[in-house]
């Protein structure tokens, strides 16, 4: 990335920790060679939304960096207007015209070989794998890693290095989360900052103003989880949510694990004022049609193979039942 040298830029980065790791990976390689700001879009939202773009603004940049996010065509044509546009990502998304688009995915590769945008960086940067590298594939998949022998290869070597586990780390991930569920989005900027240095989990572990977090989210997690929820159809478990925090991807995640042959499909309509979000996790037979009939519809959505987040407006619910019909 040496045409970056000597220039300014903003890195836009996703608010988990995949995201926050890619974009710690993107500093060590860009901080004493260009200047940076780190960005998050407004939590909850796949795309940037009015506000978004007037912060952006007041930044006069060179060049633009996405890191595991798949914003949608016009959020990345406001972004070429800035200066050049590179991204790196690992999800389901259209090609664009941009200086770079890193996504091995969408260029045919296994999703199992890439797991997190941190592994595309990782392999693109030609870095060894570190805490970094692998702290996003787990964040992303967490315990379903473990079914990915490729990839635990990379994992097992650098858990052996670091004299740590895979509970261990899982617990880091929490912590790492624990910022954008509460809406924290000053905080998931710092972190990559934060995390650059990071060369082992227990500076994470220590870090009280996570420890925190993590009480106050627990509980509004088991609760959401252990909530009323109705199997719809013999594969779909639907269940509506009363959150202020951005919990959905956690309470999706923990409901489809425990019934792991049905499809968890979980609203909130709580989060975000004049929007719903949803968010589906399990086997699917094609995310990408229902990530593309939201978007025809102009909704911030997303996704892989067996993972669908969308946010819709509040005066379309009926929304929420056509996406339900397209599920086996």
């Amino acid at each position: 990335m040496e045409e970056l040298h000597g220039k300014n830029g903003i890195l836009i980065h996703h608010w988990d920790t995949d995201g926050m790791c890619s974009a710690a990976l993107l500093l060590r390689e860009l901080e004493d060679k260009a200047t940076i700001t780190t960005f998050t879009p407004t939590i909850g939202n796949y795309y940037l939304n009015d506000d978004d773009i007037a912060d952006i603004k007041k930044h006069v940049v060179d060049f633009v960096i996405v890191a595991d996010m798949a914003l949608p065509k016009d959020s990345i044509d406001f972004l070429k207007t800035l200066g050049d546009v590179y991204i790196f990502d690992h999800h389901l998304q259209d090609k664009y015209d941009i200086n770079l688009h890193q996504n091995p995915v969408i260029d045919g590769e296994s999703p199992s070989r890439y797991p997190s945008a941190s592994w595309v960086l990782g392999e693109y940067l030609q870095k060894n794998p570190d805490i970094l590298f692998v702290l996003g594939a787990l964040g992303d998949r967490e315990k379903k890693l473990l079914d990915n022998e490729y990839a635990m290869k990379t994992v097992n070597k650098v858990m052996k290095t670091l004299d740590t586990d895979f509970d261990t780390l899982l617990e880091v991930i929490g912590l790492l989360d624990s910022n954008y569920k509460l809406g924290n989005k000053k905080e998931v900027e710092r972190t990559p900052w934060f995390l650059m240095n990071v060369q082992g989990p227990d500076r994470i572990l220590n870090k009280r103003d996570l420890e925190e977090n993590i009480v106050e989210l627990e509980s509004a997690i088991e609760c959401e989880v252990n909530g009323e929820r109705t199997e719809i159809k013999p594969c779909v478990l639907y269940r509506e949510m009363e959150s202020p925090y951005n919990i959905i991807s956690t309470v999706t995640r923990k409901i489809a694990w425990a019934n792991e042959d049905k499809i968890a499909f979980v609203v909130n309509e709580h989060f975000m004022e004049g929007s719903i979000q949803i968010y589906i996790r399990g086997p699917m037979e094609d995310s990408q049609s229902m990530i593309e009939k939201a978007k025809e519809k102009g909704y911030s959505a997303g996704g892989k193979s067996d993972v669908v987040g969308m946010v819709i407006p509040e005066e379309d619910k009926k929304f929420i039942q056509k996406i339900l019909e397209m599920l086996a």
